[in-house]
């Protein structure tokens, strides 16, 4: 499970190389290009223990189901998530597990250990339900692991069921970001405030990581070595996440807004817009018509563009954006950070009873997270 509700979207790298295999309960599931590696890494492995060509493509298919319970795993938090109004953009399955890539977490400490739990919870129920079908069936519930039968059936439902037990007792690790983490954030949360919840969450899971990769390491256990490097990242990602949140939830329009702005019109040409951005520092700009109506922006972006290609003479006519936003001097800095990206605009017009009386725009917004966050 993730949030990527941030003021930078940081999990684009990984739309690019995933490949969609399906949508369920109207959420799609990815794959990851590298679990092809997994397939082949699972296939040699098989290979050269000398499994029997049944043991082989029981092999094979325990990995697969074990994929299988993952994606039900992150079917919990995403459904769950739902009951809460939580989007979840998708599931991206990777060699190292699965992700339920939510849009946002609910503020609510109760909320977010509801979703939280809810994925080990799939695992426990799968564990349960197998294990009594084998208690009634067979007497035997455990696997006996100094054997790999995977062509024997009853023992291939017992590998099943201990792996889903398995999951349910290591994604409950209080490991930061883990299930087990927000777990304990979400209870800490109750008493001490987010922040503070995260930071002790972030610490735990941080020396939790470091034992994951000196285990995995003197063990042989590249895996293990591998999450422990991912948790250690992204618990320190988190924490600086939900510090920049909690700064834009306290923080409104008029605190940080700009009074003391240029009005661009329609005629100006590039060289006025780059005057103003050398001699100024202005970044991006309101555009005006003749009538004084907002007509358009000029983000940095065509400025920069418009130094590269050395051409000045272009008017503002010419290389604009026709998109615009307005928003209220009392709206909260991270609605309005959500309606930038919602528009797809650099500047949004400040407007106090339809009067234009300021403006905000993504340097704004940077340099005070910069300044509250030194």
């Amino acid at each position: 499970m993730e949030n990527r509700n941030s003021l930078k979207n940081k999990i684009k790298s990984g739309a690019g190389n995933a490949f969609k295999i399906g949508t369920f309960w109207q959420i799609p599931v990815k794959i990851h290009w590298s679990f092809g590696l997994l397939l082949l890494f699972v296939l040699y492995t098989a290979f050269t223990n000398g499994l029997k060509m049944w043991q082989s493509i029981g092999f094979v298919f325990y990995v697969l189901l074990l994929f299988l319970c993952v994606v039900l795993h992150e079917y919990g938090h995403a459904l769950t998530a739902r009951r809460y109004g939580v989007i979840t953009r998708d599931i991206l399955l990777s060699p190292i597990g699965g992700v339920a890539r939510l849009e946002s977490m609910p503020d609510k400490p109760k909320q977010e250990f509801f979703i939280a739990i809810a994925g080990p919870i799939v695992n426990i129920i799968i564990a349960t339900i197998l294990g009594l079908i084998l208690f009634f069936t067979t007497g035997q519930i455990f696997p006996d692991v100094n054997d790999f039968r995977f062509d024997d059936p009853a023992e291939f439902v017992r590998y099943i069921a201990w792996m889903n037990l398995a999951l349910f007792m290591f994604n409950l690790i209080p490991a930061f970001p883990m299930d087990g983490g927000r777990i304990l954030r979400a209870l800490l949360a109750a008493k001490l405030g987010k922040v503070r919840a995260t930071h002790i969450a972030m610490r735990i899971g941080r020396i939790l990581a470091i034992g994951f990769v000196i285990f995995g390491i003197f063990n042989q256990q590249l895996i293990l070595a591998m999450i422990g490097l991912f948790i250690f990242m992204m618990a320190g990602q988190e924490y600086e996440q939900t510090r920049v949140m909690s700064i834009l939830s306290k923080t409104r329009v008029r605190d940080i807004m700009r009074t003391s702005f240029t009005k661009l019109h329609l005629s100006d040409s590039y060289a006025h817009v780059l005057e103003k951005y050398y001699r100024e520092g202005e970044q991006n700009f309101l555009v005006f018509d003749s009538m004084g109506n907002l007509s358009g922006t000029v983000p940095e972006l065509f400025i920069k563009d418009t130094i590269k290609n050395n051409t000045p003479d272009k008017s503002v006519n010419q290389l604009m954006s026709s998109r615009t936003a307005k928003v209220s001097p009392e709206d909260m800095l991270k609605d309005v950070i959500e309606k930038m990206k919602t528009e797809g605009v650099a500047i949004v017009a400040v407007e106090d009873n339809n009067q234009l009386i300021g403006i905000l725009d993504r340097n704004n917004i940077e340099n005070h997270i910069k300044l509250k966050s030194d």
